[in-house]
């Protein structure tokens, strides 16, 4: 990637640092520090460079000498993730986009989100680090990869697939394969195709990986059941979800019941299926340890918030979910709110990791608020699965 700089370097030079900060799940003294420093910063490039952010913060009398440490963060304003899915406000020049995303697949309201080649390519590194630390980037291991994702069309941007096609670049590609087929301008869940793909890969014996929603991959085990069909697959091979059930709750079976399911229809460790939360509105990537705990990296920080009063909660209580970050530049998604409701806990896993981890309970607004995940549970309910 070669060294990555910010726009206007010597105005964001704590941000700089903060993002190249290798060590995903340090605690110190000094990284909170620098996370305020980078913070300040980055308050004070979007007041500069976006109006509707600045107009924000000065109804809410905001002042930027009131962020002393973490805590302050509490009172900083936050923009609903629902923002983004009525309006565009960007903080760079429209030509110095490069990659431009939505949240949602072919139905449903879409969040719309600019990143300029500082942002993107910061959050690809810092998903890098994580891998790295998980002794998951082998980028000279042949493997074969299959995607519960959709397959690309022309001019399509669901930040999903995107996601799941940045994550094949962690090793080498022998063969790729999505259960999502494009179909015109739709989609078709190939369910057989899936099954037949993974008997292939049993056969070749490399390793797997397979990425994507974890609706697709019950779907398939559940019908390799019914057809008795057990595999195999190389002990090495990794389950990576990420969109979750949100669209098809009804049908959910619990975490630990899939990774038993995977483990037993496909002889994948458990250690090596993970779960991974992002989204558009905020792409901090928030991967599994080997003890499936979803840690808070360095580059941003949570707190819960009461569903009714917004006051910020403490640790094992449940509330929405509201996340905090400097890192993106390009719109000022630094502090925002997630429908998602949540319960965050203390630092203290035996995975070695110092920062707290949390853990996703439910979804407020299902109907209103549609995501890749329930485009994905629509096109299931077409095909009767």
């Amino acid at each position: 990637m070669g060294t990555l700089h910010p726009p206007h370097p010597e105005q964001l030079a704590n941000l700089q640092q903060l993002c190249e900060y290798a060590e995903p799940y340090k605690s110190e003294t000094h990284l909170d520090n620098l996370f305020i420093e980078a913070f300040k910063e980055i308050i004070i490039w979007h007041r500069k460079h976006n109006t509707f952010f600045d107009i924000l913060l000065k109804k809410n009398d905001f002042k930027i000498e009131s962020v002393k440490q973490i805590q302050d963060l509490h009172n900083f304003p936050f923009i609903h993730a629902n923002f983004f899915k009525l309006h565009e406000t960007l903080s760079v020049e429209r030509q110095n986009i490069e990659e431009h995303l939505t949240s949602s697949g072919t139905t449903g309201q879409k969040s719309q989100m600019f990143f300029d080649k500082w942002s993107i390519q910061s959050a690809r590194r810092m998903v890098r680090y994580i891998y790295d630390k998980n002794g998951f980037n082998t980028p000279d291991k042949k493997v074969n990869f299959l995607l519960f994702a959709y397959e690309p069309l022309s001019n399509f941007k669901v930040g999903t697939t995107n996601t799941n096609i940045f994550l094949t670049s962690f090793a080498k590609k022998n063969n790729l394969f999505f259960a999502l087929r494009a179909l015109d301008n739709s989609h078709e869940f190939d369910k057989f195709g899936t099954i037949e793909k993974l008997q292939e890969f049993e056969k070749e014996g490399l390793p797997v990986r397979i990425h994507g929603f974890p609706s697709f991959m019950y779907f398939t085990l559940k019908l390799m059941n019914e057809k008795n069909i057990t595999l195999k697959l190389n002990p090495e091979s990794l389950v990576m979800f990420g969109g979750g059930w949100k669209g098809y709750a009804n049908q959910k079976i619990p975490k630990e019941q899939l990774y038993k399911l995977i483990n037993k229809t496909l002889g994948i460790p458990l250690e090596r299926i993970r779960d991974s939360y992002g989204s558009v509105e905020h792409s901090i990537p928030y991967l599994e340890c080997s003890h499936h705990r979803m840690h808070v990296p360095i580059w941003s920080r949570l707190f819960i918030r009461d569903l009714k009063t917004f006051e910020v909660l403490g640790f094992e209580k449940p509330g929405f979910m509201h996340f905090v970050t400097p890192y993106i530049t390009s719109v000022p998604a630094i502090s925002v709110m997630m429908g998602d409701l949540g319960i965050l806990h203390p630092a203290g896993c035996e995975c070695g990791a110092e920062t707290p981890f949390f853990e996703i309970i439910g979804r407020a607004g299902l109907s209103k608020n549609k995501s890749c995940a329930i485009s994905a549970a629509e096109l299931l309910k077409k095909q009767g699965v």
